[in-house]
């Protein structure tokens, strides 16, 4: 059985910057943070919040509510324009 992320988890994508997201503090979250347009995005059960087009240096960010139940289903992403 499934549950969420744990986080926060940082990762260095190819495409630079710096990336954040997981469960913590009742939201799963995606932030992104690179010096191009960019943007970011989180997926819980089904359910997906996508921040704007950010323009470069600035954190974008991709938050929802959540609780940590058995079989919650979590995906994040980011992106660039």
């Amino acid at each position: 059985m499934a549950w969420l992320h744990p986080g926060p988890t940082t990762q260095y994508p190819s495409s630079g910057g710096t990336w954040q997201y997981g469960f913590w503090n009742v939201k799963v979250r995606s932030y992104y943070t690179v010096n191009r347009c960019h943007g970011s995005s989180v997926k819980l059960n089904g359910s997906l919040s996508r921040s704007a087009d950010t323009r470069a240096g600035v954190r974008s960010t991709a938050e929802k509510y959540a609780v940590n139940t058995p079989g919650a289903d979590d995906a994040y992403y980011y992106r660039t324009c």
